[in-house]
């Protein structure tokens, strides 16, 4: 049996870089350690070649220095990167150094305005970085550490703090929507709505309905807080939060004022789900986004089932769904 230092092992495997180039090599360095060819003394050697410029080799594993460039190859395979890149993380590993489990760490995050990378935070001198994938078809987040990708997430770890919105910004956001509060339900109220869920961070529904400018009071009801009394023009406005995360705002309009054309005035065309079943209710979903806003927001429309809804349908229900905002693609 080869002698295998499994804590080198497991060290190595947490770095995964993002460079393709870069990830090939290190692929073959963490297969070599597996095979138990490099141990901490082969690291610290390869180390010390790669500054110097020379070669080295161990069983079927080598690296060699082409110009700028060095080539790492394991049985016949090849991975071409940097030099100075490899050897930086074969640096780290030797140092011995254990990183803490950042998914169960308090970690405070910060805004850095970046749609695709959203949030920034350091730990114990290491540089994190939050990317928004492509979700549902990715992990919804990837966790990046000292520029390598570390770790993948479905959903937001309970131990991270979001950062809030600048204090100005959700200020001003507030006083809009409480002046489009005092106007009846219309496709305007919808949007500041939308707009409003956009920059919102937290999933207390006290502090969603805030941020909406509802001023009833939250009663529960079937899993879900209703608004009393509800704002003007609403027949019922519902909170949804499950298991401490915010889902949804389901508002009923009280009267048939509201029509498909009005949200398309302002919202665009939107586009057509699937319909469950034939005596579904017809829905629209129109996509809204705020720059530089940690989310985007879903606005639903339900229209009657017996048609395809027209310009002049009536709007039934809508829902607001608040996700991550995605990169452009």
């Amino acid at each position: 049996m080869p002698d295998i230092d499994t804590r080198l092992l497991a060290s190595a495997r947490l770095l995964r870089p993002v460079d393709p180039g870069l990830r090939d090599c290190w692929n073959h360095v963490v297969r070599a350690i597996e095979l138990g060819w490099l141990g901490p003394a082969e690291v610290h050697e390869v180390v010390v070649r790669l500054r110097a410029g020379h070669d080295i080799g161990f069983q079927d594993l080598s690296f060699d220095r082409l110009g700028n460039r060095v080539r790492v190859s394991l049985h016949g395979q090849e991975g071409w990167c940097a030099p100075e890149d490899l050897r930086g993380l074969l640096v780290g590993l030797v140092a011995g150094r254990s990183r803490p489990d950042f998914a169960s760490a308090p970690i405070a995050w910060a805004h850095t305005g970046d749609g695709e990378f959203p949030y920034r935070a350091d730990v114990g001198g290491d540089a994190l970085t939050l990317r928004v994938n492509d979700f549902p078809a990715e992990p919804l987040y990837t966790l990046i550490v000292n520029g390598h990708e570390h770790l993948d997430l479905d959903d937001w770890p309970r131990s991270w703090v979001r950062p809030p919105m600048p204090r100005q910004l959700l200020e001003l956001a507030e006083a809009r929507v409480r002046r489009r509060a005092e106007v009846p339900l219309d496709a305007g109220l919808l949007q500041a709505w939308a707009q409003a869920l956009c920059r919102l961070s937290t999933d207390d529904p006290a502090l969603v309905a805030r941020s909406l400018g509802l001023l009833g009071e939250l009663v529960p009801r079937r899993g879900e807080f209703a608004v009393e009394p509800p704002p003007p023009g609403v027949a019922e406005l519902l909170i949804s939060s499950r298991a401490g995360r915010f889902k949804y705002v389901k508002v009923q309009p009280s009267s048939t004022a509201l029509i498909r054309a009005d949200l398309d005035a302002l919202l665009g065309i939107g586009f057509v789900p699937p319909r469950v079943h034939w005596d579904s209710p017809h829905t629209r979903v129109y996509r809204v986004a705020v720059a530089d806003a940690p989310y985007s927001c879903d606005v639903t429309a339900e229209f009657y089932f017996s048609e395809e809804p027209k310009a002049t349908a009536t709007v039934l229900e809508v829902s607001l769904h608040r996700m991550p905002a995605h990169p452009a693609s």
